[in-house]
């Protein structure tokens, strides 16, 4: 993965450096920060190369939140090339061309915005290329130059991971002066420290709901939209297997919660890294029992072990936004969680 990512990088400065002078604002001090949702790529094509970059943008950008509805995390948003000086201050853009012999406006851009070595060569061996602060500050910049659809699509398991790593971690860098700005809720991070000796960074606009100081449950909340993490702890080590973790998961929710349930569809528990360690992961939907008022929506949990102080750990976060995109909901929640840590004493 770090290979791949660096390959990316490395390739993409090099053809930075030869577009530079292209560039209007050459001082990333003189360029605004990249306009646009953190969910949405813009992708500057022609009409005859939609339908192939369209499909290959869709193998790439496979993260899917279920809510119970499918919702992509990126929505792909397509213009024409003549759009191009409009939109080249997007947050994310990609603009693709594939086949030469049509003389497309597409293909044309590219040929303005490509050096002829740079042009040839991608056409040769690598079409996708990516760059960062191009024409705006905290921008992604992507470049789909390829010789053929069957070039194209051969690069998809050899790039995915990458620039999907790529684009998560743009995601993080635009999100986070938004989420721990200097407004921090800091009197409650200061009574969570030193009630239970654990951190984690709550910003503005979250409120305790409830503490379970005998049953080690701290339940957080804000509204518009509706939005809990909570966070519950438990002696000894409950993680050793899959059935364990699961079960605990399970039932977990409508423990704490009250009203508040697992729903079988979708639900999904694998193995990942949290915290530079292994942790149990949990994703899916939720519901309440109770009909009268019902209610539902996407969450996902992370439950590990800390030897140190010989403790489980169960982290969950959920939304209910009915209507309405949650990823970025989901996606801010997540950098919430992992700002969890333990106090070493």
């Amino acid at each position: 993965m770090k290979n791949e990512n660096h390959n990316l990088i490395k390739v993409a400065y090099n053809w930075f450096v030869t577009i530079i002078c292209l560039v209007f604002f050459t001082s990333c001090e003189n360029k605004r920060d990249a306009l646009g949702a953190d969910n949405e790529i813009r992708v500057i094509c022609s009409e005859i190369d939609k339908a192939h970059i369209q499909q290959y943008l869709k193998e790439i950008f496979i993260d899917t939140l279920y809510t119970p509805e499918p919702e992509p995390f990126y929505h792909l948003k397509f213009s024409a090339p003549e759009t191009f000086s409009e939109l080249k201050s997007q947050s994310q853009v990609v603009v693709a061309t594939i086949d030469e012999e049509t003389n497309s406006s597409g293909y044309r851009l590219i040929r303005k915005l490509l050096p002829e070595k740079d042009f040839n060569s991608m056409r040769v061996s690598n079409p996708v290329l990516i760059s960062q602060n191009i024409y705006a500050k905290k921008q992604l910049f992507m470049i789909i130059n390829a010789n053929s659809i069957e070039q194209l699509i051969s690069t998809i398991d050899e790039k995915r991971n990458g620039i999907r790593k790529l684009f998560r971690e743009h995601f993080i860098k635009r999100q986070h002066p938004f989420l721990f700005n200097d407004h921090m809720n800091e009197s409650i991070q200061d009574s969570l420290i030193e009630k239970f000796g654990w951190d984690i960074r709550v910003p503005w606009g979250w409120e305790i709901i409830k503490i379970k100081q005998d049953s080690n449950f701290v339940w957080l909340g804000k509204e518009m939209p509706f939005q809990w993490i909570g966070i519950g702890w438990e002696s000894g080590n409950l993680v050793n297997d899959e059935l364990s973790a699961g079960n605990h998961i399970w039932n977990w929710m409508q423990v704490n919660y009250g009203t508040v349930r697992i729903n079988n569809y979708k639900f999904k528990l694998d193995k990942t890294e949290f915290k530079s360690g292994l942790a149990w992961r949990a994703q899916g939907i939720w519901e309440t029992i109770d009909l009268k008022d019902s209610k539902g929506g996407p969450f996902k949990s992370y439950m590990f072990y800390d030897d140190k102080n010989d403790k489980t750990y169960h982290l969950n976060y959920l939304i209910h936004h009915p209507g309405k995109d949650k990823s970025i909901f989901m996606r801010q929640m997540d950098m919430i969680i992992k700002t969890f840590k333990i106090i070493d004493k």
